[in-house]
């Protein structure tokens, strides 16, 4: 029966997807469990931290400190007041207190827009530096509130005296002075109890904003430290579960451009003979001759010939060797002379002479049928056997058997090398005879 034609190199199947996600599940559950297991794993050697929280209670800013125009307006934000929390002089005075140098590293601050309350909670290893970290913020925040409203107060009170002298020398350019006219009189009089009216008017404002309280407002609760606890323990083993599926995924997607079983390489060129062999077995050397069938009848069928026995794509190394080597012993099992010859003794664009009066086979060990010393190999001995293995591209499996069939050569079957057998039970590796 004619062999079909092997699959195009750029062919597309839907059930190449299939099979891929399929046989990628596996890959995907495993490495994904085995990420949750290392994130558990992280999760379990980070330690645990003690907490505590202190509310405050913002106090509105004073009248006297407020815009024109706005007598109620606080002018002030809680989104301002929390940069206030967290500035540098609060924050160090929680390093002197706690001992600890990064303290944004411990600290999370809740400010809700639409309240006047601050909460300061405190994150940290030490259950004494817990404590005193959220405290000893609240603390320095009031304190530094308080003298910025007496600093501000102050300015404001120098600015009204400011304004005071600046009243008195304007009164002192009202006093009439030698004979003046009745309307002059009429009109310096009239400045002058305007002037004494504003004067007294920031008086009153000067002694009214000296006695306001700068008060900046008061905290509501200091609360405890809470028992250790680990901070967002979910977060490494999902992290984990996610990076081992993606690393699943990459496996899975490298898996399936490779040759897993005998059945991938069937389907990639149908119609020729497969047969799967271990690289290794445990048990006593020997050549399982029935296993070489398939491709023995094949070559049997060509009569005396020379059979190039080589990879895909790469150069001959110890695995195609010893293929070789058990192909020629299957051979002479059948009665038919063979012997195995190596490309590097050979001259150049050569083949082995053959006896015309004795049907032998000649099995030659070449480079890949895709490079050019293959491909010209595989044109002067017209037949070739393919050795892969499970790691071995599906795509230079294709691209093999076009390169044989372009040459006029025909692939008389695919070895698949998988790892190891187990017949008898001890290791060895398999003990082949070469002949010369």
């Amino acid at each position: 029966m004619r062999p079909r034609r092997p699959a195009r190199v750029d062919a597309v199947e839907l059930t190449a997807y299939l099979r891929a996600i399929r046989r990628g599940t596996v890959a995907v559950a495993v490495c994904a469990l085995v990420g949750a297991i290392l994130g558990i794993g992280w999760m379990l050697r980070t330690p645990r931290v003690y907490s505590s929280t202190s509310a405050v209670l913002v106090a509105d800013v004073p009248l006297y400190l407020a815009r024109k125009g706005e007598e109620n307006a606080k002018w002030f934000t809680i989104d301002t007041e929390a940069s206030r929390l967290v500035s540098e002089p609060v924050l160090e005075a929680t390093r002197r207190a706690t001992g600890e140098q990064d303290i944004r590293a411990h600290l999370h601050l809740a400010a809700v827009p639409t309240t006047k309350v601050l909460k300061v909670t405190y994150n940290s290893t030490d259950k004494v530096a817990a404590r005193k970290g959220a405290a000893t913020m609240t603390e320095a925040y009031l304190q530094l509130r308080r003298a910025d409203l007496e600093s501000r107060r102050d300015d404001r009170v120098e600015l009204i005296g400011q304004q005071i002298a600046t009243l008195n020398a304007r009164l002192d350019e009202t006093v009439i002075k030698g004979k003046a006219k009745a309307g002059k009189i009429a009109e310096l009089t009239a400045s002058r109890t305007a002037i004494v009216q504003q004067i007294a008017a920031r008086q009153a404002e000067s002694r009214q904003v000296r006695t306001t309280s700068a008060y900046p407002g008061q905290i509501l609760r200091v609360g405890d430290t809470t028992k250790s606890r680990r901070i967002n323990p979910f977060v490494a083993p999902v992290d984990g579960l996610v990076l081992g599926g993606l690393v699943g995924l990459l496996i899975a997607y490298i898996r399936s451009t490779r040759l897993g079983r005998a059945s991938d390489v069937a389907r990639l060129v149908p119609g020729r003979s497969v047969v799967t062999l271990p690289k290794h077995w445990f048990g006593p050397p020997g050549v399982r001759v029935h296993t070489w069938d398939p491709i023995t009848v094949g070559v049997l069928g060509i009569g005396a010939g020379t059979v190039m026995v080589a990879p895909p794509d790469r150069e001959p190394g110890e695995a195609e060797r010893s293929a070789a080597d058990q192909l020629s012993a299957a051979l002479r099992s059948h009665g038919r002379e063979s012997r195995v010859v190596d490309r590097s003794v050979l001259p150049a664009d050569t083949i082995p002479a053959l006896d015309p009066h004795q049907a032998s086979t000649v099995l030659v060990t070449g480079e890949g049928v895709t490079s050019e010393p293959g491909s010209v190999l595989a044109a002067l001995a017209g037949n070739v056997v393919l050795i892969v293995t499970p790691r071995t591209r599906q795509r230079a499996l294709i691209n093999a058997v076009h390169r044989a069939t372009e040459v006029g050569a025909t692939v008389q079957g695919v070895v698949l090398l998988t790892r190891f057998a187990v017949p008898d039970g001890r290791f060895m590796p398999a003990g082949l005879r070469r002949s010369s």
